[in-house]
């Protein structure tokens, strides 16, 4: 799904979200009660989640432009025509961009639903489970998303929308150390990007043609072990992330499709870009990431490389400024340039004056 203009996302705004959303710890593993039910029928059950929040969105945006964007609700899955019902009380306002998106406002909160055949109509109230509407063909989902304070905010953190449960674990599928998306092994020198290819299965099973589709895990750290302490990639248990696209999700990364050969994504995570392999001694070590949920169901995976940077080292006569290798390797160079040229100046002369 994509749009024109997403909603910004501050600090200030977040942790106004965060306070308005009941001030839940986004670190919590534990089961929490709901503060609002589900937004079709049983209320009280789960239902089938195909796309998670910050999952990635490539495509064509509605301006006709490619377009890279966080998934910034989640998409329930539902037969067409379904009875949509509203999570809150508020006043209705229909989307006059997208005649198909019924939001209900309350304050500083906003609940979205897309994909909807409205049944009311824009600046009437609502009261907490009336009808407002009907999925629309072909969709099959509701698009549901939560914004307080103008901030899209995950409404499967704990103490949002439930009942919600999930035991499943994200996994790693693979590491990557790259330049310019393009794989250099696990003998490493210089600057590399490091990359893992990670995802998330939905905790309960969603018809087809999406069955079996990977979704993005919450939360994605990881550190070079013994010698780093824990740094987050991507986080998504609260706020949607303000950075850009392309510095959470590396190149090659794609979202799901419906089709079945080919239509599985691709969530390749950047965990550092232009990593200095120079900031650690030559060796062996240890790349380690950690998948969680936002339930805090976990995983960790590590992989081996090796930095070789002596063998390709040139031996300064001018040591560097700290963090400034290129002004080390042009002061290597010119002091190697200067030495020969005098040498040169000194044979010429010497020729000269004893023949």
């Amino acid at each position: 799904m994509f749009i024109n203009s997403p909603i910004r996302i501050h600090g200030r705004l977040l942790r106004v979200a965060l306070v308005l959303a009941g001030g839940v710890s986004l670190f919590s593993a534990g089961p929490a009660a709901a503060s609002y039910g589900w937004p079709l029928k049983p209320f009280d059950r789960q239902h089938p989640v195909r796309g998670f929040f910050g999952d990635p969105r490539i495509g064509i945006g509605g301006d006709g432009e490619p377009s890279q964007q966080f998934h910034f609700g989640i998409d329930i899955s539902a037969p067409d025509g379904t009875p949509v019902y509203a999570t809150l009380n508020g006043r209705i306002s229909i989307d006059p961009r997208h005649p198909d998106v019924v939001d209900i406002v309350a304050g500083s909160t906003q609940f979205s639903y897309w994909h909807v055949i409205p049944a009311i109509r824009s600046g009437e109230a609502v009261a907490y489970r009336t009808l407002i509407g009907h999925v629309e063909a072909p969709w099959g989902h509701v698009h549901f998303s939560e914004a307080v304070g103008g901030v899209y905010i995950n409404p499967l953190r704990p103490g949002a929308l439930g009942p919600y449960a999930d035991h499943t674990r994200p996994n790693i599928h693979g590491f990557s150390f790259e330049r310019s998306g393009k794989s250099v092994g696990h003998e490493l020198s210089g600057h590399v990007d490091l990359v893992a290819e990670a995802l998330d299965e939905t905790p309960l099973a969603v018809p087809a043609p999406w069955d079996g589709k990977p979704v993005a895990p919450a939360l994605v750290r990881w550190r070079i072990v013994g010698h780093t302490s824990w740094a987050t990639a991507a986080d998504f248990r609260g706020a949607l992330p303000t950075v850009p696209f392309g510095s959470i999700y590396a190149p090659w990364t794609r979202q799901n499709h419906p089709w079945r050969r080919g239509g599985s994504g691709r969530y390749r995570f950047l965990l550092a870009t232009g990593w200095n392999t120079a900031s650690l001694r030559d060796g062996t070590y240890r790349l380690e990431v950690e998948l969680s949920d936002t339930r805090g169901n976990t995983s960790r995976s590590n992989t081996a490389f090796a930095i070789r940077n002596d063998a390709q080292r040139a031996p300064a006569s001018v040591p560097a400024a700290a963090g400034d290798e290129t002004q080390a390797a042009t002061t290597v160079g010119d002091s190697a340039r200067l030495r020969r040229f005098v040498a040169r100046v000194a044979d010429t002369v010497g020729g000269l004056l004893w023949p």
